[in-house]
């Protein structure tokens, strides 16, 4: 069956040799490697090489499976079943793109390859990505790396592709005493940790927790803990106490396009330590991140928030909330905040605090405007429920092999943009009211910058500069169900591109999170890296001047 596979995909010659690239390989041009070459790279790989396909293709006549098919219905949306199989993602707009291989399509509906990459290299470890890299490098394949599979711009799929997969990466190792390679002598140790590409926060943020330690993570626990996240930046309801994700990392090991293995530091290869905080995909496959540590919160005070009112009074207490924001940064709250049309709800934090008098005092606008209407015969009601946590890892406790999180196995798409503590002032909370009252779908306000994030300079990572002024990360969203016609997605599209760019406007000079974006932003190289992006082209040419990492708007995408 393999070498039946192989066939089918082989062009009938062997691919051609390459000194440059003009484009990137993928199939099925007749640079498109040869079969022979193929079981060559899976002969060095022990068998790992995995023709890729949907995760669904079983469950349709063209690669009917019956049993397989049962057990991709029963784990569709388990997001942690999903990060393992070489042709799933977290998010179905970058798995199939607009051709149908979905468990809920008709049997006899043909499956097609949709955005899954044509062949995926689950390594196991650093040789494996070597020997990876090096066979896309002599052949000039366009190459994707997919980590845990939680990209929300299709950065790790990609039509006709050749894939690497890191998620058999594991491990997580503690140092109380690490000193980064290169360091002099009189460098000060620190306490860090050791976390290789294929972990999740869930087990990083377990170990830390046996470990007495907490470490700035993701807030959902089956993000990947050395792939794109740290890539693209890394907030965290953590930042405001400790800083960006970027801010945290102390060195990176890392394959680049060359093949090489390069310990990267602020000792050593700077510039793509620099590159790889905050300026995304393309540099090479990270093998491991390594984290500095910081003590124990044995305090959170914690605040859930559920106020409901009626059409007359949302405005009103929408701009209340709103106006609340930069009080609430200035207080050394994060959280997440969901301004719904019938409710507003929200998870608060107030790390290496217990003091829930003084939390709860801090929403106290709230409730004053609740009573207010509710007087007047327009009933607003804000529900909170206070407790304090003992351990940042209670954020976790639900089992990760039963619970499946929101927003997995969906079509959705996003749009973002950073935003100051002024945008939450006087007229421009009006006019922030008003854009999300007339924004469909769901808008997140992230309350994740300021306070330390706000003490590193503009230019010390890769991260778009206006990271360093911003208190909130504001999301939008939209997405449709497996039946939306391919026309009417596009339509869908453009809308969720308009209403970015009004967001945009409202925000004059903040860039948005290149981890949680528009994937048509049209100012894209502006928007995610604004003044930093020259440098971080410059850092690309020389890392990788073939090209042989490619994706969508990412550094050197011209």
């Amino acid at each position: 069956m393999w070498s039946l596979l192989l066939q089918l995909l082989a062009s009938s010659s062997s691919a051609a040799s390459w000194d440059r690239y003009d484009r990137p390989c993928t199939y099925p041009n007749s640079c498109w490697p040869s079969a022979s070459a193929w079981s060559s790279l899976n002969r060095t790989l022990e068998g790992s090489l995995i023709r890729s396909r949907p995760p669904a293709a079983p469950c349709h006549d063209n690669f009917l499976n019956t049993t397989a098919c049962d057990e991709v219905k029963q784990n569709w949306l388990h997001e942690f079943w999903r990060s393992e199989q070489p042709g799933a993602y977290q998010d179905l707009a970058w798995e199939n793109g607009d051709s149908y291989c979905n468990i809920d399509n008709p049997q006899n509906q043909t499956c097609s390859q949709g955005l899954v990459p044509i062949y995926m290299a689950q390594v196991k470890n650093t040789a494996d990505v070597q020997a990876a890299v090096a066979f896309a490098r002599d052949h000039g394949l366009s190459t994707r790396v997919k980590g845990a599979s939680h990209d929300y711009l299709g950065r790790s799929s990609g039509n006709g592709t050749f894939g690497i997969q890191t998620i058999k990466l594991r491990g997580i190792e503690f140092d109380d005493s690490f000193k980064p390679a290169g360091a002099g002598r009189n460098t000060a140790a620190q306490t860090a940790v050791h976390v290789a590409a294929g972990e999740h926060w869930y087990y990083v943020n377990k170990a830390a927790s046996e470990h007495g330690v907490v470490v700035v993570s993701g807030a959902s626990y089956s993000v990947g803990a050395a792939g794109g996240w740290i890539l693209g930046g890394g907030h965290s309801s953590l930042s405001p106490q400790y800083g960006l994700g970027v801010d945290n990392v102390l060195q990176f090991e890392i394959v680049t396009p060359d093949g090489k293995l390069r310990t990267v530091n602020q000792f050593q290869n700077k510039d793509l330590f620099w590159a790889l905080r905050g300026g995304g995909h393309g540099f090479g496959v990270v093998t491991k991140v390594t984290y500095k540590t910081h003590p124990a919160i044995t305090a959170i005070s914690t605040i859930l928030i559920n106020a409901t009112f009626t059409n007359s009074s949302r405005h009103e207490f929408l701009k209340t909330a709103l106006t609340l924001q930069p009080t609430l940064a200035a207080r050394n709250f994060s959280g997440y905040m969901y301004p719904i049309p019938t409710n507003f709800l929200g998870i608060l934090y107030v790390p290496n605090s217990a003091d829930l008098a003084g939390a709860n005092a801090t929403l106290q606008p709230l409730y004053d405007f609740a009573a207010s209407e509710t007087s007047q015969g327009r009933p607003v009601q804000v529900e909170t429920l206070l407790y304090v946590l003992t351990d940042y890892f209670q954020n976790f406790q639900e089992d990760p092999n039963t619970v499946s999180e929101p927003g997995i196995g969906v079509n959705s798409i996003i749009g973002s943009r950073l935003a100051p503590s002024s945008a939450f002032e006087g007229e421009r909370a009006e006019a922030m009211a008003n854009f999300i009252e007339n924004t469909p779908g769901v808008t997140i306000l992230h309350l994740v910058a300021g306070g330390q994030v706000s003490r590193v300079a503009e230019d010390a990572t890769a991260v778009h500069p206006s990271w360093r002024r911003a208190t909130h990360h504001i999301v939008i969203s939209a997405g449709w169900d497996t039946t939306t016609p391919f026309a009417f997605r596009d339509v869908i599209r453009q809308q969720l591109t308009n209403k970015t760019q009004e967001l945009a406007a409202l925000v004059p000079g903040f860039g948005s999170y290149n981890n949680e974006a528009d994937y048509n932003e049209p100012n894209w190289k502006e928007a995610f890296w604004g003044s930093n992006y020259p440098r971080l082209k410059s850092i690309k040419a020389t890392i990788d001047p073939r090209g042989l990492f490619t994706c969508h708007h990412c550094v050197g995408d011209e």
